[in-house]
């Protein structure tokens, strides 16, 4: 069973100065810099990963969910939303239009590929979001909730940027996408259509065009999202360290059998399951 988002890990190219980025403009708080463990390298087959350099980042508000950020160089021709598998992470925040104005000065890490537009959805107007690369071609959803849903389980921002609450996904099939998660005991969506706009201009698609989604809902107001991607996206390519470039690895609390279970879906994407 699957439980709830624990958090994510992006490979960024220079890691103190992605730490410096998530810090001192988003305000997460960063753990002392460690390695990243040969045993988990070894899971994931991916022996290179072992003691590249890496840190956990915690929101301001000190909430437990995180983004793990480990040094390695992205493959050439990795570009952000144009790979399959885990390509946002989406946050929390309490005001999306002066975050905005905060990413918009001189010298930000933070390059923003879709400014403040309330969300393209039928069923509410509620819900406010841009969207950034960050140091590693990782895109950011940074969302302001106005009021609660009706059917979604969303959280509430704690501190100005406050926790991830929901990974994006490209696949190329939604319902085969969503198996390794219905067969741990959660349920796909009924699948609606929106407007995706960074998607569209990623793939050369134009703007009114609405896209194919669904979500998976976890415990705790966290969910995945699942985006239909257009025949233009690729198979996300590996970095340096063996890792998947951008955003590498979901991570989820749940029911493991012994310690963490891995696996890649059927996207590609890599889940981590942590007790």
């Amino acid at each position: 069973m699957i439980k709830s988002l624990a958090g994510a890990t992006i490979v960024v190219p220079d890691l103190d100065a992605a730490i410096a980025a998530y810090r001192d403009w988003l305000g997460y708080q960063p753990s002392p810099v460690g390695s990243f463990d040969a045993a988990e390298a070894d899971a994931w087959k991916a022996p290179t990963a072992a003691g590249a350099r890496m840190s956990t980042l915690n929101p301001e508000s000190g909430e437990a969910r995180f983004l793990r950020l480990v040094e390695g160089r992205p493959d050439p021709a990795f570009r952000p939303m144009a790979a399959l598998g885990w390509n946002a992470v989406e946050i929390i925040v309490q005001d999306v239009e002066a975050l905005a104005t905060r990413l918009s000065r001189p010298g930000s890490p933070f390059a923003i590929i879709g400014a403040p537009a309330v969300l393209d959805f039928d069923f509410t107007d509620k819900i406010k979001a841009m969207q950034v690369a960050g140091p590693g071609g990782e895109v950011l959803y940074l969302t302001e909730v106005a009021e609660p849903v009706p059917g979604f389980d969303l959280p509430e921002a704690k501190s100005f940027v406050g926790q991830p609450f929901i990974m994006v996904m490209g696949s190329r099939d939604i319902e085969a996408a969503a198996r390794p998660y219905v067969e741990r005991g959660r349920a796909l969506s009924p699948i609606f259509e929106a407007r995706i706009d960074v998607l569209s201009e990623a793939h050369g698609i134009d703007s009114l065009h609405r896209h194919r989604l669904a979500t998976v809902a976890f415990d705790e107001a966290s969910l995945i999202e699942i985006d239909a991607f257009p025949s233009t996206a690729i198979d996300r390519p590996a970095s340096s360290i063996g890792l998947p470039s951008g955003i590498a690895i979901a991570h989820f609390h749940g029911t493991a059998a012994a310690g963490a279970e891995r696996f890649v879906g059927g996207a590609g994407e890599w889940i981590e399951l942590r007790p």
